[in-house]
């Protein structure tokens, strides 16, 4: 019976994508996932999944014994992210631009809607005036699995965070814990709150309360330093069954990130211990259990993202499923409250984001979908780590991907990431399979201020835009030249976000490098994005820090800025944009493609995708992207 059923599962998914069976690059990479966040409902009966429909996701649900999907999608907004929040209930997180006239800015607003799967009808708990214009997006607390018909969520108004008690059916709430410049909850499995983080003012800052059960009150923790008594400041993720020791994340003398365990005893942590570490690699997450919000292990990403449980069960799963696709990034996103029937999202350079029903009780192991309509795997192209020391003795990691059947000097896309302070892996990544299956080989190196490699090697980067930070991913480049993979006459930047910064830079100060750049959403003028990261309150001392700049330095970042530095011997640029892109404004590129075309350039151009964000979440912009993108490449090399 149960294999029957998860073939139905196959059939009903897919049966839309048998028009696509034989679809061209940009038709299979070129849209959103067809399938996305594939979940199971607690009771193992349901499924739920984002689906591409007409170019934007929407949520549809199905019952795994009977009866046909239903599908739930909005106009305005983009529906980003769910859990299951009981058997028959989604919390869906969604987003949507807003316009402030009196900040002059646009921003991202954040909703949450409680979705019944039975009625297919969407309830909200905060429609009223004071959460309008939120901007942060209120936090699931817990999913009370004691109380099935309620959950509690966080949101806030002004400087007052609260914890609500939100009734599932009507999506009616009742305060149930506040206070004033709070946040970071610490919840138990039965919604009691045990922690939280308190800011009290400059000289202090945030301060950590903590209480061991929901009986107690609540104390400021900290620890001795010989004699002298200082707060404890890092957040706390889990406690104890006791709330006797806490669990958090710091880093060590080499500044890699390590999941940490402290007793607590009348407010003070004592005898800390390291329960997890990596040598070289940060703890990325600390995981919790789906459906009671225990922690349950941890991940860390090596060149792909791995899974460690502390969960006997849950370990067992993932050694068998990793085992079974070995090499891929396998990750459980969800499971049925007994652990016996488990999702997991398989990705790789062979594993186009797909997601697989595994049952413990019949040992069975099925298909249930698939993000990417790729029929024949054999055209992925293979990527391989790529590692080189850098000039300064710097050693930067990164991957290479090379078309299949490759031959000779290969025509070369340098792919940047966005972040900065972000990486590439070996998951599955539609952007460089789809360069890579129009015969290029692809780059894309994990410079100094990536993520996962230990602050030390973040710092390096700090007050580097278009200095150490763009050497890093030329160096690189001439790496690849000199051992004789590409073509060093054909070679094109692409970049999104902080990548489309590394596209627009190379295309004005290293055009003896490369012959043109590819830019979506990028960064052309740093003081301009400094002061809108301001207005976003987006940790402007975060950006000041990374950016680099100094009291009285900012004419120092025209230096570094694209759009101060254009010239006769700029290179071909072609520019994207969002016009709903609240992270980076499109003024960014329009400013200085309008630059480019007073100088007399008539080989650069702007495309501006209307209803488009900063994550390119519609298709029909990714179609466009792709499209133009090749068009304008191979015009070029």
């Amino acid at each position: 019976m149960v294999f029957l059923r998860t073939v139905v599962v196959y059939l009903v998914i897919f049966f839309s994508l048998q028009s696509y069976a034989q679809a061209s690059a940009i038709e299979a990479l070129g849209k959103l996932p067809l399938i996305e966040a594939l979940q199971i409902s607690p009771d193992g009966k349901s499924i739920a999944y984002l689906r591409d429909v007409d170019g934007r996701y929407g949520v549809v649900s199905q019952s795994l014994v009977k009866g046909k999907p239903s599908f739930f999608g909005v106009e305005k907004a983009q529906i980003r992210s769910f859990t299951w929040v009981s058997n028959h209930h989604l919390l869906v997180n969604m987003t949507i631009p807003h316009y402030s006239d009196a900040d002059h800015e646009k921003f991202t607003l954040h909703r949450v809607g409680i979705l019944n799967t039975m009625t297919n009808k969407m309830d909200f708990a905060f429609k009223s005036m004071q959460f309008r214009f939120n901007i942060g997006a209120p936090e699931l607390i817990s999913k009370l699995p004691q109380e099935p018909d309620f959950i509690l969520l966080s949101n806030y108004h002004g400087d007052k965070r609260t914890v609500y008690k939100v009734k599932l059916s009507d999506g009616s709430r009742e305060e149930y814990f506040s206070k004033k410049n709070a946040e970071d909850w610490l919840g138990d499995k039965n919604g009691n709150i045990l922690g939280y983080q308190h800011y009290i003012g400059k000289k202090d800052g945030w301060l950590n309360m903590y209480r061991a059960n929901p009986e107690a009150d609540f104390e400021v923790l900290k620890y001795k330093d010989g004699e002298e008594e200082k707060h404890f400041k890092k957040i706390i993720y889990a406690a104890s069954k006791s709330g006797k020791y806490v669990y958090y994340l710091q880093r060590n003398k080499s500044t890699l990130l390590e999941l940490m365990k402290a007793k607590v005893e009348s407010g003070f942590i004592s005898g800390e211990s390291t329960l997890v570490g990596y040598e070289g690699l940060d703890v990325s997450n600390i995981l919790f259990d789906y459906n009671t919000n225990r922690m349950v292990g941890i991940s860390h990403v090596n060149h792909v993202k791995e899974f460690e449980y502390f969960d006997q069960t849950l370990a067992q799963v993932q050694l068998d499923l990793s085992a079974t696709f070995t090499g891929a990034e396998v990750e459980l996103t969800s499971y049925d409250a007994s652990k016996q029937r488990f999702i997991a999202r398989v990705s790789g350079p062979e594993n186009p984001n797909e997601y697989y029903l595994y049952d413990t009780q019949s040992v069975s192991l099925s298909l249930v979908g698939q993000g990417y309509s790729i029929k024949d795997k054999s055209q992925l192209a293979k990527v391989e780590p790529f590692a080189f020391t850098t000039s300064d003795k710097v050693k930067v990691h990164g991957y290479l991907t090379k078309p299949n059947k490759a031959s000779g000097k290969l025509p070369l896309i340098v792919l940047p990431h966005g972040g900065p302070e972000s990486r590439d892996s070996m998951a599955f990544d539609w952007m460089r399979q789809f360069f890579a299956q129009q015969g290029f080989a692809v780059y894309q190196p994990n410079f100094r201020g990536s993520s996962g490699y230990g602050k030390k090697f973040v710092k390096l980067a700090y007050g580097e835009w278009g200095k150490k930070m763009q050497t890093d991913v030329d160096e690189g480049v001439q790496q690849l030249i000199d051992q004789s993979i590409v073509d060093k006459d054909r070679i094109c930047v692409v970049g999104a976000s902080y990548g489309g910064y590394v596209a627009l830079y190379s295309a004005t100060m290293r055009y003896d490098l490369y012959k043109c750049a590819v830019s979506f959403a990028g960064i052309s003028n740093l003081s301009d994005i400094y002061y809108h990261e301001k207005e976003q309150k987006s940790s402007p001392k975060y950006w000041k820090k990374f950016i680099g700049i100094g009291a009285g330095e900012y004419e120092k970042l025209h230096t570094y800025s694209p759009y101060h530095q254009v010239s006769s011997k700029t290179l071909p640029i072609l520019f994207i944009h969002g016009v709903n892109d609240t992270v980076v404004p499109a003024f960014q590129s329009e400013k200085m493609y309008k630059k480019l075309d007073k100088m007399g350039d008539k080989e650069s151009r702007f495309i501006k995708l209307e209803g488009e964000d900063h994550w390119l979440s519609n298709s029909e912009s990714r179609t466009i992207f792709l499209k133009e993108s090749l068009a304008f490449i191979q015009q070029h090399i």
